[in-house]
């Protein structure tokens, strides 16, 4: 098993596999940043439970504030 990587499974049912570009946590709920490896600039947002099950973000509030730790995230990087 690569390191990094998730397998999702997409609307179609089909196995895709994802790189981690980083988890947190955030108001006691835990994020994982993800992106395909041939769509680095197309990345999703999921929020994950002791078992592994990913959730979608549902509300614009997490969306955003996901996108500002990714932003400070890639900041960090360059």
């Amino acid at each position: 098993m690569k390191e990094n990587v998730i397998y999702i499974v997409d609307d179609q049912g089909k196995e895709v596999e994802m790189n981690i570009l980083l988890t947190f946590e955030a108001n006691d709920k835990n994020y994982v940043v993800v992106y395909e490896t041939d769509k680095e600039d197309d990345i999703y947002a999921f929020i994950y439970d002791d078992d592994g099950n990913l959730f979608e973000v549902e509300t614009q509030e997490e969306l955003d504030m996901v996108q500002e730790v990714v932003s400070a995230y890639e900041q960090e990087e360059n």
